[in-house]
Formats: C-alpha cells, structure tokens, sequence
C-alpha cells in the first residue's frame, strides 16, 4: 500500500494548486513582457533541439521549477511574484540609503562647511530675534 505524501513539507503546503498557478501566471508574465531568463531560456532551447515551439513549453517548465527552487532556498513569495517595478523602487531605495550614509560619513568640502555655518548663523539670527520679540512683547 502505498501513501500519497504522508509528511508533506512545508515547502510543498506553501505551494498550493493556487500558489503554483500563480507562478505559471508570472512565467507567463514574464514571457509576453520578454522579462526572460537568458540562461534558462537557453538551456530550453537546448533541451528542445532547436524547436523554438517545444523551448517555450519547456522554459516554463523550468522557470516555475527555479521559482520553486528559490522558495525552498529561503525567498519570499512575495518577492519571487513581485512585479519588476517594485524590484526597481526597493533597489532605489536602497541605494538611496546607501548614498545618504556614504554623504554623511564622508568629509564635507569647504563650501558644505561655509553652507552649514551659514545656516547654523541664520537659524540662530532668527530664534534670537524671536526672543528679542517676545520680550518687547
């Protein structure tokens, strides 16, 4: 008697039917926006002899599995069905932060000195000549 997966890991309860449609819908996605993976596109080509018909079929075939692979490896789902655009806007800001602290921890130039003593005196000129109102007040 044999027992259809018995101890199913958590892997394969993550990858429900509607989860893994979800990962052919974005092989799909990612096929008719030509988002493609060079080196699994290839390799389908190979697999497929040359026949560009069998290829598609196959490098879906394959993407889904890399996007199940990915998952086993540890990457969200989330991430693996984000769509390009939020991929772009979370690496801006990371190179945003990156940027900002590379700013701050650099050594500022004589003119950013000059700025930043210009400012600090403005901002000090204004507050001291909000108290001299109050007091007249």
């Amino acid at each position: 008697m044999k027992f259809n997966k018995p101890f199913q890991s958590a892997t394969d309860r993550l990858l429900s039917e509607e989860a893994e449609n979800s990962l052919y819908e974005k092989a799909a996605n990612d096929i008719e926006n030509e988002n493609i993976e060079k080196g699994i596109w290839t390799k389908a080509f190979a697999q497929a002899s040359g026949d560009e018909v069998k290829q598609k079929a196959i490098y879906i075939e394959l993407i889904v599995q890399h996007y199940k692979n990915q998952i086993e490896a540890g990457e969200e789902l989330a991430n693996i069905l984000a769509t390009e655009e939020e991929k772009r806007k979370k690496r801006e800001a990371r190179q945003a932060a990156e940027a900002s602290e590379y700013n701050r921890k650099r050594p500022k130039t004589d003119s950013e000195k000059a700025e930043e003593i210009r400012k600090d005196k403005e901002a000090f000129m204004k507050e001291q000549e909000e108290r001299d109102r109050k007091l007249r007040e």
